[in-house]
């Protein structure tokens, strides 16, 4: 059975290589992505997630490095540096909620 870490981690690979279809692939059809703390949703289904990743993907210097990584049940974590997008580098915490192996909702705090 794959664990929510491997399909964490293989988002991570697939986000590295901007492989825009396998890493949508990772995702539930109606998966969700949050920011916390205000509970705001920044996409809904798999057409607003492809169209954020699609725009995300645009940067040839696109690259994700995480620090620190937390598991408990069907979650994943993760401390995250971005680098290579239009806000400069994002310090980040990736919560994804894993459902039958694939991400069911992700929720971001960002600095």
């Amino acid at each position: 059975m794959t664990s929510p870490r491997d399909i964490a981690d293989r988002q991570l690979d697939r986000y590295n290589a901007r492989d825009l279809d396998g890493f949508c692939a990772l995702f539930h059809e109606d998966a969700e992505l949050w920011d916390l703390p205000t509970m705001q949703p920044r996409a809904r289904g798999m057409a607003e997630i492809r169209k954020v990743y699609t725009e995300r993907f645009q940067s040839t210097d696109l690259h994700c490095i995480v620090h620190s990584t937390m598991d408990l049940g069907p979650v994943a974590i993760d401390r995250e540096t971005v680098t290579g997008i239009p806000q400069g580098t994002l310090e980040a915490v990736a919560i994804y909620h894993v459902e039958d192996g694939l991400i069911r909702r992700v929720f971001f705090v960002r600095s």
